[in-house]
């Protein structure tokens, strides 16, 4: 079985990759990075059918390719390229998942939450790679946030490819084991956050 074959379709974002400056902390990082972190790349807003105060709780996810595509086409002008791409995690960790989702929301339809309930495969598309990803308080940051993957270098010698992004689900849970026993030490991430390696798929808009 591959690594794709693992996991579970989880949600789509519709917008743009992450340009990271070339002073500072991101200095030594790529120049594009695939990320579902809305924390780090700018997204399109859902286009789906649900109230506005939900809006705000629910972006940037979209549930189905459908939604993402129609947000890429009602999208403004703009000069940087739209990207659709999807988050597939680990049937290993869709229970946990759930439940710091729902601990967060309970019942209410957020797409990943929803396609979590219902799980299906990985839709077809050009894989990217693994992010290490990490929920809080309906927010998925990424592991380049903390700059996890320096220490998952210094640690485990797992190093990312050209895109910041891991080449192997197994890479990915170390990483991602590293960051939970770690949370909460000087040099760690808030107690609060769970983290998951979860495979990123980028998917024709048209």
């Amino acid at each position: 079985m591959t690594d794709a074959e693992n996991c579970v379709l989880a949600g789509f974002v519709a917008g743009f990759c992450w340009t990271p400056g070339r002073e500072g902390w991101t200095a030594d990082l790529p120049s594009a990075v695939p990320t579902v972190s809305d924390c780090l790349a700018d997204f399109l807003p859902a286009d789906q059918d649900i109230e506005p105060w939900q809006q705000s709780l629910f972006a940037p996810w979209h549930r189905t390719l459908r939604q993402a595509a129609n947000a890429v086409r009602h999208a403004p002008a703009d000069p940087r390229t739209v990207h659709v791409l999807s988050m597939s995690v680990p049937t290993a960790v869709v229970a946990e998942l759930m439940t710091v989702i729902e601990e967060w929301i309970d019942d209410l339809p957020h797409p990943v939450r929803m396609n979590l309930v219902h799980p299906t495969a990985v839709p077809p598309g050009t894989t990217r790679g693994f992010e290490v990803l990490g929920f809080i308080d309906g927010r998925f940051h990424s592991w380049l946030c903390y700059r996890l993957d320096t220490q998952a270098s210094t640690k485990l010698g797992i190093r990312p490819g050209s895109a910041a992004l891991l080449t192997t689900l197994d890479d990915a849970q170390r990483v991602a084991d590293m960051a939970n026993d770690n949370r909460g030490n000087h040099d760690g991430t808030p107690l609060d956050v769970t983290w998951f390696p979860a495979l990123i798929t980028e998917h024709d808009a048209d």
